[in-house]
């Protein structure tokens, strides 16, 4: 063994030296801003001994090594070890593109002999302890401790492994274990002295049918890995035939990973995208599917009548931010101030690393997920809203700043995130009256010249006052207030209108009304500060509702739909939080979309 490490570090010293050499004489093309580096590493250390043949009878073990290398995203290498008496069974880390090698490793092992779990732990410690990666971890598998033909050789084995546990926790290496049988019932047992001592999770599985659920804990609870559950199908005697929705268009990769009790055969897919693998195995299968072009997969296979199937897709995600900001500039109440009050309004629109022409995440189910920006320790939440975040700043001087993400809370798995810079202009100075001298014939003319312009403004007003529909509310149609108190605002995306003009997205507070005010669209869109007409708003009426709900009544001939129904004239619909209306006005040109969101206490301000 010590003749094998000095070779190993003499190794990895090398490899450091080649990779600087690399480094410094090779040109590189790459983004301005920096990438996340994400590269992990995990082994799975099996017990294969004979006592696994009680516990595991059907090598059910197998199917669950399956689960946990196929769902782990391609930015991990994986490793695998068993062992029974000796080391048996050994692939070092591998990327994604080999793990079909590691799968057929585990599936040759047979369970035999003694339980060596001193050797087997020494082994995967040193195989992570020589990876450069920044996440290292190992999921230990088995049934019962360390037992050797002779107490000597036991106590041998159980001190190597307390060293090699020793080694992790030095090395930053994370060790969950998971038992197997009624044996490991005791968490307390000295095999999860490895969990407890690296910070790694310790799960007991009472059957082999258990394990399953438990690997599902790791992957969801210690590698925060992100996945969606897309169908739970009992097999029948007919093939089983499916769609599958698929909301990751242009995901770098998408695993979508089909797992059984029994044997899955006869698989049959059909989608879109620009490349795919397929792995199969007994009681397991594996389409891994590069960048998707559309939103649904077909998917046909047999099982075994009684038992069920479960499909789970696994998306990943290499991003490339881009950033726009635009300003808004107000006179400042201060008469001593000398700049304008400036606020920026920073919009981060996501696109993929490989194709910058690509957004991602404009499809529905990434809709108001959370995002975090960094900005030198300073952590901003926002929601993701048609792919893009949005936050606003003051700016009170010129600054430049780099950003990071933390996609912890988004539903993917993000493999890599660049940074992006930022830089915010200083507010413009406010226009410096001096006083200049006049002689009396230029007053005069600056006199003359004042009421002339006085004039052309007035005439002006006027006719755009005589040109601009009058709107007079009719008090029949009206609705009769409500005795709720309104709790939510609306959000209004003006998606077209008369004049071709694009508005930005509004909002509306309702919870400042009083519950006995009834009001019309029209009155809302001017409240936003809306200069457009809008043939019909005037007919349609907000009232306050019970249960934090708010009454939209029609009394105009627009084209209102919610959800797929049309919103009939003289009716009144009560919409509650999330509630989403779209309205195509009487002109047949303008629209517009609204939802209506309920606030919390803390957010009415």
């Amino acid at each position: 063994m010590g003749v094998r490490s000095k070779i190993s570090r003499i190794n990895k010293y090398l490899a450091i030296i080649w990779i600087f050499l690399l480094t410094v004489t090779v040109p590189r093309s790459v983004y301005a801003e920096d990438k996340m580096e994400t590269q992990k590493a995990v082994v799975f250390l099996l017990d294969v001994s004979g006592s696994m043949k009680t516990n595991d009878p059907n090598r059910y073990v197998i199917d669950s090594i399956a689960q946990f290398i196929y769902t782990l995203p391609s930015n991990y290498e994986i490793g695998f070890v068993a062992y029974n008496a000796e080391v048996c069974a050994r692939q070092p880390l591998m990327d994604n593109v080999r793990r079909k090698e590691i799968m057929q490793t585990a599936e040759s092992v047979q369970y035999t002999g003694y339980s060596n779990a001193g050797a087997g732990m020494a082994e995967a410690v040193e195989m992570l302890t020589e990876s450069l990666a920044i996440e290292k971890d190992i999921v230990l598998l088995s049934d019962g401790e360390c037992l050797m033909a002779n107490e000597d050789a036991t106590a041998l084995s159980y001190t190597i492994y307390q060293e090699a546990i020793q080694q992790a926790a030095a090395d930053g290496i994370r060790i969950h274990v998971i038992g197997l049988g009624e044996e490991m019932e005791d968490t307390e047992n000295s095999i999860f002295q490895a969990a407890a001592e690296t910070g790694g999770g310790a799960y007991h599985s009472p059957q082999a049918l258990d394990i399953q659920t438990s690997i599902d804990m790791i992957l969801q609870g210690q590698f925060q890995i992100k996945q969606m559950t897309a169908a739970i199908v009992d097999a029948g005697e007919d093939t089983a035939e499916l769609k599958i929705d698929l909301p990751f268009t242009y995901a770098s990769t998408v695993r979508v990973l089909l797992t059984s009790s029994s044997p899955i055969r006869d698989l049959t897919t059909n989608f879109n995208a620009d490349g795919a693998r397929q792995v199969n195995g007994e009681r397991y299968s594996l389409i891994e599917i590069d960048s998707p072009k559309g939103n649904r997969m077909d998917i046909s296979f047999n099982g075994t009548p009684g038992h069920q199937i479960r499909i789970i897709l696994i998306p990943e995600y290499k991003v490339l931010p881009k950033v726009s900001v635009s300003y808004e500039d107000h006179t400042p109440e201060d008469v001593n101030a000398s700049v304008f009050d400036r606020e920026a309004v920073v919009t981060y629109t996501f696109y993929d690393m490989e194709n910058d022409r690509i957004q991602l995440w404009t499809e529905e189910y990434f809709a108001h997920n959370r995002l975090s920006a960094d900005t030198a320790g300073e952590v901003r939440k926002g929601t993701l809203e048609d792919g893009q975040l949005q936050m606003r700043e003051t700016v009170t001087e010129r600054s430049v700043k780099e950003v990071s993400f933390d996609c912890s809370e988004f539903p993917a798995n993000i493999l890599e995130i660049s940074t992006v810079t930022v830089t915010l202009e200083a507010p413009p100075a406010l226009p410096v009256e001096e006083p200049e001298e006049f002689p009396g014939v230029i007053y005069g003319i600056a006199f003359l010249a004042v009421v002339l312009v006085i004039l052309i403004v007035t005439v002006v007003i006027r006719l755009k006052k005589s040109m601009r529909p009058v709107v007079v509310p009719d008090n029949d149609e009206r609705p009769e207030p409500g005795k709720s108190s309104y709790v939510g605002r609306l959000n209004i995306y003006v998606t077209r209108t008369a004049s071709g003009y694009d508005i930005s997205p509004l909002s509306y507070d309702l919870f400042r009304l009083p519950s006995t005010r009834v009001i019309s669209m029209s009155e809302i869109l001017a409240g936003c500060g809306l200069r457009e007409v809008f043939e019909g708003a005037e007919h349609i009426y907000i009232s306050s509702g019970q249960g934090h709900s708010v009454i939209l009544t029609n009394q105009s001939d627009c084209c209102i739909m919610k959800s797929g129904e049309i919103l009939m004239k003289k009716k009144s619909y009560q919409l509650f939080a999330g509630a989403k209306v779209d309205i195509a006005f009487e002109d047949e040109i303008s629209e517009l979309t609204f939802q209506y969101r309920e606030l919390k206490p803390s957010e009415m301000y």
